[in-house]
């Protein structure tokens, strides 16, 4: 079954607006970043340390150990992926970054708030 013109229209308009606010919905990163390299080698550490009990609990048939190792596997590999955060303004400026002073005060409405002042505009109508 087909669309009514209304909707149609409504489908159109829709995807317009999509591709037309598509940059900020893409672009969710809050800047630069920076990882602490200590945090990422002791959560592979963890993740090989784990994997290595998983095989000795598989090979010794030793259920709690093999369920330990993947535990061990499994935090290791959070703990590794924990260690990226947003970079401060001093850690920006520091590596030569263009701000070195406060965030700007201005700041733009969010996605939602801009999709509900369209959807507002569009029911006046």
């Amino acid at each position: 079954m087909g669309l009514s013109e209304h909707e149609q229209r409504l489908l159109d308009e829709m995807e317009r607006n999509l591709y037309k606010h598509e940059a900020d919905i893409v672009n969710t990163s809050a800047g630069p970043r920076t990882v602490n390299y200590t945090k990422v080698a002791v959560g592979v550490l963890g993740v090989v340390i784990g994997l290595v009990l998983v095989i000795v609990g598989v090979s010794a048939k030793l259920l709690i150990v093999g369920v330990a190792g993947f535990a061990v596997a499994v935090v290791g590999a959070l703990w590794a992926l924990s260690a990226s955060r947003p970079a401060t303004t001093e850690e920006t400026a520091a590596k030569g970054g263009a701000r070195s002073g406060p965030a700007p005060a201005k700041q733009s409405p969010s996605l939602m708030d801009r999709l509900a002042q369209e959807w507002d505009d569009r029911n006046q109508r």
